[in-house]
């Protein structure tokens, strides 16, 4: 693809490659920071660093054996990484999404005080109660693939509602219930259980349930339990204990508000708002890695000998004349010399706009706006700057086409003659008057005994030019009178 050279540089040595390049690090870099918060494995990546720092120093003092191991390692960390940690991975894609315009598209202008309302009523009656419950409140990330089993409810989120599905003697009370936004989605569901020893503590299978959903998710899970009919919630694989059910109120609140705001923020907001730190982060990562191993490249510069090409110029209305030069010499640069071997002649064009050919002599001084080229280079001389353009400007006319016969038959009489077409365009310059017909080149027909059907050209002068619907060819036919032609083979034969 091609593009103008855009106005971006840092002393002449930052490309638009380099931009796009430290966008795509910062993303995958980004992805990685995500990935060690989630994953709570920076410790062991940490000790990856090391391993990899210890493979830089064997490869630079030449220890062949420490190289070769930790090389046959990296070769196949990859898919071990993938293996894994899959879960994982595959959330901080979703976190991605979730971050994107998806999100904003699905975000709804709610209020969600009454739904508030109905949990923290039917939390405070099931704590006095001492009955167990779960309730899950998803964020912006689907927790559909990690929740197994459970019903489809879709009934809006009530005190007494919350508070049947939870009594002892109902068959869903040992599950967890799904509030999506203000609507119970499904009921009795199973979580994926934590195996984090030390948030789960002295603590059951529903505390262990809270906290590996929200290991997994953005989701806020509330927990009662039955024996002590304490509040707890769990969030981003946290576990806290709550005081009262206005603790639970102030959460609640704050949960809505960050993921399903009453007004939603623009999507180039949230890029800044939300994970600046993480974000910056990988911003700052991707800057760093392009100077060290980026910026430190040789800049290279090639000549191309590049031909010169029009745009908006009607055949009709305006022709070329002549280009000097027929070529321009374009200097470019690129960081390596990869890039500019790779170039594909075409991939480089000096195009002038028509609207700045008048007719006559044009003395057009050439601006790096009128040379297309690939976007990872830079434009950086043009020899020479200024071209002579000669062109013409003509007015189309059609033209009656009228047979020049030079010479006729001496014994015999043309008693008809067509051309095909009878008619033709022609364009004629501008300042000149078009004339009244335009004949045939001349045909000598003396030695024709009988009807002809001949090819011959239009003769027109040169200032004139054929139109481009239109061949400078045409068909004529000369019919010789049929009775003189018998009348003549009877005195021959006599």
């Amino acid at each position: 693809m091609l593009f103008n050279e855009l106005d971006i540089s840092l002393g002449g040595t930052v490309f638009l490659t380099d931009i796009l390049d430290m966008l795509i690090i910062a993303a995958f870099s980004y992805i990685a920071i995500l990935f060690l918060r989630q994953t709570r494995s920076l410790m062991a990546f940490a000790g990856i660093g090391i391993l990899g720092g210890i493979y830089i120093l064997a490869r630079a003092f030449h220890l062949y054996i420490t190289a070769l191991i930790l090389q046959s390692f990296f070769s196949i960390f990859i898919i071990v990484l993938v293996i894994v940690f899959q879960d994982e991975l595959k959330r901080s894609f979703e976190l991605i999404a979730a971050s994107g315009p998806r999100r904003m598209k699905n975000k709804t202008a709610l209020s969600f005080s009454s739904t508030i309302f109905s949990i923290v009523q039917a939390v405070s009656s099931l704590t006095r109660k001492k009955h167990g419950a779960l309730i899950i409140i998803p964020g912006n990330e689907l927790i559909e693939r990690h929740i197994r089993g459970g019903n489809i409810l879709d009934g809006i989120a009530t005190s007494p509602l919350l508070e049947s599905i939870f009594d002892p003697k109902s068959p869903g009370h040992d599950g967890a219930i799904v509030i999506d936004k203000d609507r119970i989605s499904k009921f009795g569901v199973h979580l994926p259980l934590s195996q984090n020893i030390k948030q789960i503590k002295e603590r059951g299978t529903r505390h262990s349930a809270a906290i590996g959903i929200s290991e997994k998710t953005d989701a806020l899970a509330i927990v009662i339990s039955e024996e002590r009919g304490e509040i707890s919630i769990a969030k981003q694989g946290r576990m806290k204990l709550l005081k009262d059910t206005q603790e639970l109120e102030k959460h609640l609140n704050q949960h809505f508000r960050e993921k399903f705001p009453e007004k939603p923020q623009s999507f180039f907001r949230n890029i800044f708002r939300e994970r600046a730190f993480e974000k910056f982060s990988a911003i700052a990562i991707a800057c760093i890695a392009w100077f060290f191993v980026v910026f430190q490249a040789e800049i290279v510069q090639r000549d191309f000998s590049v031909p010169i090409s029009f745009t908006n110029i009607s055949a009709e209305e305006k022709i070329i004349e002549s280009t000097v030069p027929e070529t321009v010499t374009v200097t470019l640069s690129s960081r390596g010399q990869t890039v500019l071997s790779a170039l594909s002649p075409n991939s480089i064009r000096i195009i002038i706009p028509g609207d700045k050919i008048e007719s006559g002599v044009n003395e057009i001084e050439l601006e790096r706006t009128d040379v297309t080229h690939p976007f990872n280079v830079s434009i950086v001389n043009i020899s020479p700057s200024t071209i002579e353009i000669v062109a013409q400007e003509y007015t189309t006319y059609e033209l009656p086409v009228e047979i020049n016969i030079t010479r006729e038959p001496e014994e015999l009489r043309i008693e008809e003659t067509s051309v095909s077409p009878d008619k033709i365009k022609i364009l004629v310059p501008k300042e000149e008057s078009p004339p009244e017909k335009v004949f045939t080149e001349g045909i000598d027909a003396s030695d024709f005994t009988q009807t002809e059907i001949i090819e011959t050209r239009i003769d027109i002068p040169d200032i004139y030019k054929i139109h481009k619907n239109h061949s400078r060819t045409v068909q004529v036919t000369i019919k010789i009178s049929e009775e003189e032609v018998e009348e003549n083979k009877r005195n021959n034969s006599q």
